[in-house]
């Protein structure tokens, strides 16, 4: 894209990528750490990217409440010496996004997917995929990291790689041969912490002591064996859950209760075309500002499934639109709710779409940004 492109309104936004191990001379990433995009909120184009932090492989990355300190989830196994991921803190400068480093903690286990800040600003949370923990952080008063103050190992039988319900063909199964936490988050509220174990097919929910740093035990929901639990999301209200599972590309809807912090599955269905058959394994889920529409993400067959939702959370897929890239390993909306982009990880690309305001249905903007191995995008407020 040419730099002496002119934005009429922008917003600034931060991603994430994935990067080569040391020393590899051959590598599938691309990256090299943490860059500054502009995003043009009239076109849907992305400005050519500034690199503004070089930090192994920041697979997820997540903004203070404040906005001041950006976290990035270091999606590593060696850290320090041993086998563990790191979580590293910056601090923002919001004049020109440039970051400066903080310090780097360890993440609880090593390959963290996933990490989270708790609304109060007091602790991030660490899911890590390879070494099958959720972990606490403490955050200083300066933004910086503390030494984890509790690390969850959940357990549970083990499942089988591939649902029953996965389409005919499906040739890329998941790791199912112990824990692998995928997500952590928190209710609208801020009451519950939830987390989706795509090894062991569970969506575990704690209460988070703000006092000491502690996780307490309040619900585990088993979803379908093989299914692999990957991503959710809540409606405003906190009571209706949205489950994305990576393994047989499903969306199952829940009621949620906000008092005693448990799940009743009322429904699921197919991000997939009615038919399809293949391989496929589904990323990312986003609701849109509204609650109106669900947006899904699908690795292999590289779409994003649109799904209309109604007032009592019943949805409908619309629609599958091509992400015009391989392996959209997320998706992230603008702060106008007007784009969609996909973060495609294998296509070395961002691709951003504009969304009908009535339909909730995405058109391709025609606007590709070249950039090795996005994983995660952030923008400022």
């Amino acid at each position: 894209m040419p730099t002496s492109l002119a934005f009429a309104a922008t917003e600034r936004a931060y991603i994430g990528t994935y990067t080569a191990k040391p020393g590899s001379t051959r590598s599938q990433n691309h990256g090299e750490g943490i860059y500054l995009v502009q995003f043009d909120t009239a076109t849907g184009a992305l400005s050519n990217p500034r690199l503004v932090a070089k930090t192994a492989s920041p697979s997820w990355i997540a903004l203070s409440p404040n906005g001041k300190i950006l976290y990035a989830g270091n999606e590593v196994s060696n850290f320090n010496g041993i086998e563990n991921g790191s979580v590293t803190a910056f601090a923002v400068n919001k004049d020109d996004g440039d970051l400066t480093l903080l310090n780097a903690v360890g993440s609880g286990g090593a390959g963290p997917a996933y990490i989270a800040v708790d609304p109060s600003g007091k602790y991030v949370l660490s899911a890590n995929y390879a070494g099958g923990s959720l972990a606490v952080l403490p955050i200083k008063p300066d933004g910086s990291l503390s030494e984890a103050s509790d690390v969850i190992h959940p357990s549970g039988p083990l499942n089988p790689s591939q649902a029953v319900d996965d389409p005919p063909g499906n040739f890329s199964p998941s790791n199912h041969q112990g824990s692998h936490v995928h997500m952590v988050g928190f209710d609208p509220q801020g009451r519950f912490v939830i987390a989706d174990d795509a090894g062991l097919d569970q969506i575990l929910v704690w209460k988070l002591d703000l006092a000491n740093g502690k996780l307490a035990p309040i619900s585990v929901t088993t979803a379908l064996p093989g299914s692999a639990p990957r991503h959710f999301v809540f409606d405003p209200k906190g009571q209706i859950f949205y489950q994305l599972q990576e393994q047989d590309s499903m969306l199952t809807v829940y009621d949620f209760d906000p008092v005693s912090g448990r799940f009743n599955q009322r429904q699921s269905l197919s991000a997939l075309p009615p038919g399809f058959a293949g391989s496929s394994l589904a990323s990312e889920l986003l609701l849109s500002r509204d609650g109106r529409h669900l947006y899904f993400g699908n690795r292999v067959h590289d779409s994003i499934a649109v799904f209309s939702a109604d007032r009592g959370g019943h949805v409908t897929r619309l629609a599958n639109v091509p992400t015009e890239g391989d392996q959209p390993r997320s998706l992230a909306l603008d702060p106008t709710g007007h784009y969609l982009l996909s973060l495609n990880q294998g296509g070395d690309s961002v691709t951003s779409f504009h969304i009908d305001p009535k339909t909730g249905l995405l058109r391709f903007t025609g606007h590709f940004l070249a950039l090795g191995s996005p994983a995660s995008m952030v923008f400022l407020p």
